[in-house]
């Protein structure tokens, strides 16, 4: 076998994404509109298309021999399928926080994301159809290549960015799963409570300690001394696998950090899911006095699962074999 010299990409983003398409593929994409349009009435659906289309708009799509529906959001396949609004959204190129936070249609995010219809706005669904098919045929006007491909590609041009920005919230949320659970292993033996969010040790001081798991910072460690509390460590998780913004996960922890000294901690880690030069990332982040890999800290065999293991008993006050 050749020796090659260059490292194997992992494409775990990628992955990840072709698993949660499909899934969105039922629910918003064509898919989810023609099983939709199979239990609807043809006629219904066309008398709609007439009575709230401009006829120039829909004569249009008909040439590319196309049915209306594909691209105007009409009432009946609303309120079939209230999930089909993501569908529209989509083709619109409008991301889910500039429709639903940043404009009036924010009542209507149940439909895209529960597929549910509360009678508060069931009196505005012809409104937002109205609103819409506006929307839509300013853009069939615009454009001069109408099919499904056509269609996909501009659903997919707004999705990709929805995608990476949930899947870096879902690996978020997974790394501090994993940190949770190795701190919890790392100190067992000293255990005295613990909830979802929070552990107390006592150590060999016989101090308490609290782990405790918040927003900012991601973890917080202090020892209680009699009456007195001596914040020790404060840790910040970035957990996303996108090497690409990693600069920016890395000056959102600097400012938590800067936060954090101003509560008199003195010992400051930024846990990273990517490879990255700890020198550089110092550089972005002068506060961090410690970056540590989150795969590499669980591996026991690691120089840094070491590290990580011997620090936090020199801080804890604890023996961690």
């Amino acid at each position: 076998m050749k020796q090659h010299s260059l490292p194997v990409l992992k494409p775990d983003l990628q992955i990840a994404f072709y698993h949660k398409l499909k899934s969105i593929n039922e629910q918003y994409l064509y898919q989810a509109l023609s099983s939709t349009i199979k239990n609807l009435s043809i006629p219904e659906i066309d008398r709609q298309l007439t009575e709230f289309v401009d006829p120039e708009s829909l004569k249009k799509v008909a040439l590319h021999g196309l049915r209306g529906e594909l691209f105007f959001a009409i009432p009946c396949i609303m309120q079939s399928n209230p999930r089909l609004l993501g569908y529209y959204r989509l083709l619109l190129g409008i991301s889910q926080k500039e429709f639903y936070n940043k404009s009036p249609f924010g009542a209507f995010r149940r439909m895209e994301e529960q597929g549910i219809i509360s009678q508060k706005i069931i009196s505005q669904i012809e409104p937002l159809c109205v609103s819409l098919i506006g929307a839509s045929e300013i853009m069939v006007a615009h454009i001069d290549e109408i099919s499904l491909t056509t269609i996909r590609d501009l659903q997919m041009l707004t999705l990709g960015p929805q995608l990476r920005g949930g899947l870096n919230t879902e690996f978020g949320k997974n790394a501090s799963e994993i940190v949770f659970k190795l701190l919890k292993n790392l100190v067992a033996p000293y255990l005295k409570s613990e909830t979802h969010r929070e552990l107390i040790i006592e150590n060999d001081s016989r101090s308490n300690v609290t782990i405790e798991f918040s927003s900012d910072p991601d973890i917080s460690i202090v020892e209680k001394i009699g009456s007195t509390s001596r914040p020790l460590v404060s840790i910040e998780i970035k957990g996303g696998k996108d090497k690409s913004n990693i600069h920016n996960r890395i000056g959102e922890a600097e400012k938590s950090h800067q936060k954090a000294k101003g509560q008199n901690f003195f010992e400051f880690w930024t846990m990273l899911r990517v490879d990255l030069d700890y020198a550089h990332a110092k550089r972005e982040s002068p506060t961090t006095t410690r970056f540590f890999n989150i795969d590499h800290i669980q591996d026991p065999n690691h120089e840094e699962y070491q590290l990580f293991r011997d620090l936090l008993s020199s801080f804890l006050s604890i023996r961690i074999q």
